[in-house]
């Protein structure tokens, strides 16, 4: 099946949409031909991408929420144009849902990296900087999911919040989001690679300060830990400030140290 750009209709039965932002289209089509390799073909499944590569038409929380309207696959799969299928395949995809579908009913996202409501980590990739990853028992219950893959389960009425826009963090509002309407977000034993290391950059702390005001407004004193950050958020403005100006501090550090 070849890929369909938002805005056109496929009227067959699908079991999988893979949704992607492109950016690059040579690098998107690798990722389908590895995703193709990995079983997931035939008119079950159906490639839904947003035009990117001259503009941002949608980002991250808004190209979610279209695809979610546009998607017509029972498990939609939202994941990075830079991600290869090399290692699992669709019938490990399909064996770690059904595991997912007895342990808990109401879950509503999987994917591969992720923090507990601890802040431990739980992933299972390869990357620039790991080989063959597996940190963590799974499938691990977290509060949050890096945004490289993400599995969702159309049964449940998800969306990104409406105010928010970037390409960070969406991950992070579509669960909390989830854990807000009673569902459960979980990181699964289902191996990939993902191309790029995924360093935070100053895009990323702009969509952080816009995510721990919208938090604030809902006068809820909660530790977010992102997969690229920690940050707290209380309807004190002064005690936020506090806490956050040391972590941020930390985190500079952090990512100075990594680019020298």
């Amino acid at each position: 099946m070849h890929p369909r750009k938002i805005g056109e209709r496929n009227p067959t039965p699908i079991r999988f949409s893979i949704c992607t932002l492109v950016t690059d289209s040579n690098e998107y089509q690798g990722m389908i031909d590895s995703a193709k390799l990995a079983g997931f073909v035939g008119d079950d499944v159906e490639y839904l991408y947003s035009d990117n590569s001259k503009g941002n038409t949608f980002d991250g929380f808004s190209g979610f929420n279209q695809f979610h309207l546009e998607a017509k696959g029972q498990y939609l799969i939202y994941c990075h144009q830079d991600i290869l299928f090399e290692f699992d395949d669709r019938s490990i995809l399909e064996s770690r849902i059904a595991a997912l579908d007895v342990l808990d009913s109401n879950w509503a996202i999987a994917g591969n990296a992720g923090k507990k409501h601890s802040g431990e980590k739980s992933v299972r990739i390869s990357d620039p900087l790991t080989v063959n990853l597996s940190h963590g028992v799974f499938p691990s219950l977290v509060q949050t999911m890096d945004e490289n893959f993400m599995v969702f389960d159309r049964q449940k009425p998800l969306s990104c919040t409406r105010t928010l826009s970037g390409f960070h963090l969406y991950g992070t509002d579509l669960c909390l989001n989830a854990e807000y309407l009673g569902y459960s977000c979980y990181v699964i034993d289902f191996h990939l690679r993902h191309k790029s290391k995924g360093n935070p950059d100053e895009g990323y702390f702009s969509i952080q300060s816009e995510f721990m005001a919208l938090l604030k407004s809902r006068k809820k004193s909660l530790v977010i830990h992102a997969m690229c950050s920690r940050f707290y958020v209380s309807s004190s403005g002064f005690k936020m400030w506090l806490v956050n100006r040391k972590w941020l501090l930390n985190l500079h550090k952090s990512i100075s140290k990594k680019r020298q």
